[in-house]
């Protein structure tokens, strides 16, 4: 059985702290944010213990599928798309002429993330992104990189595993993102940039989640759900409310003091794409599903974490660039945390 809820005292805390954040998370602010591709919800808790993360991320958009074009993971320029649809600028469309191979649009980011439990059901996450973003089209490069948009949220831990051979852990929050990266950054002619290459939004965004995970000995399951209610900057530009799935089956094994453990996983997003003074921007819908491999392993109070998801289906307009796939690296170091704020 789970573990009974904890004293009426704390409870109203708790309580009160989630009322809080919500009312910041759905209230109406002028402002705006795009992270649907970042996926950074599909949080698997440490048992409790209290972590900072150095946390990598690749996304890459490349090849035309009505021009039969297969998509490169890694294109040549990209290097190692929060932007879905080609380099639109605020409002205006950028005509595809070329329909090249070698058109992409890649985005990276390198994110420090901490986790800091002040009760042994509940957690408080910050997550500061730095972007860095290159979009190619009709032979013209664009590339910017700057401080994204912060995040900030609280989970709610309902079931924690006990010590039976079925255990599973249920976890549901709100949180914000703050609109405190640079949105208005412009090329090298003063021109500001495509809204979807901006490192920061100009918006606040709310959002909730909820992450379930179930093991039998030493397979398990998971799955985190969420969704994201964007609001609008001072351009009027926003991109459209999403909603992101991910899913996880995995096999525990030990050697020694190292914990490995491969997995299978699949990602869908959707959100109808950017809105500009409140008109829907063609070619900016996002509408697919990734699956891939993802190895995660233990020492100690370290973990390593990789991931690649592939396109697996898409629906994607006529002359809009294909999802090639998505890579997640994290280190984390997790600490030995026995006390708590509030018991």
């Amino acid at each position: 059985m789970a573990e009974p809820l904890f004293k009426t005292s704390t409870m109203n805390f708790i309580k009160r702290l989630f009322l809080i954040l919500l009312i910041l998370a759905v209230n109406p602010f002028r402002g705006r944010a795009c992270d649907i591709c970042g996926g950074f919800m599909g949080i698997t808790p440490y048992d409790n213990q209290s972590s900072i993360c150095l946390m990598h991320r690749y996304r890459i958009f490349n090849g035309y599928r009505n021009y039969n074009q297969k998509s490169q993971f890694f294109p040549q320029g990209a290097y190692y798309k929060v932007a879905h649809g080609g380099s639109a600028a605020a409002g205006d469309s950028v005509i595809t002429k070329t329909y090249s191979s070698r058109d992409y649009e890649s985005y990276k980011v390198y994110e420090l993330r901490a986790k800091y439990f002040i009760h042994h059901r509940v957690e408080l996450n910050a997550f500061i992104p730095l972007n860095d973003i290159k979009s190619k089209t009709n032979n013209i490069t664009t590339s910017h990189i700057g401080l994204g948009d912060p995040s900030v949220f609280a989970g709610f831990h309902i079931l924690k595993p006990g010590e039976k051979t079925w255990k599973q852990r249920l976890i549901s929050g709100v949180g914000i993102k703050l609109p405190l990266g640079n949105y208005y950054a412009h090329d090298q002619f003063s021109n500001r940039i495509p809204f979807l290459l901006q490192p920061g939004t100009g918006s606040v965004d709310g959002f909730v989640y909820v992450n379930y995970i179930v093991s039998y000995k030493k397979t398990g399951f998971s799955t985190n759900s969420n969704f994201k209610m964007n609001g609008q900057n001072d351009y009027q530009e926003r991109i459209g409310n999403s909603f992101s799935e991910f899913l996880n089956v995995f096999y525990r094994h030990k050697f020694g003091q190292v914990t490995v453990i491969p997995s299978v996983q699949a990602y869908f997003e959707y959100t109808k794409g950017v809105y500009v003074k409140r008109q829907l921007q063609p070619g900016t819908k996002m509408n697919s599903l990734l699956i891939g491999p993802g190895l995660d392993l233990f020492y100690k109070n370290i973990s390593i974490n990789c991931s690649f998801q592939f396109c697996a289906w898409e629906k994607v307009e006529p002359d809009d660039l294909q999802n090639a796939g998505r890579m997640v690296i994290g280190l984390c170091y997790n600490f030995n945390q026995t006390k708590y704020m509030w018991h």
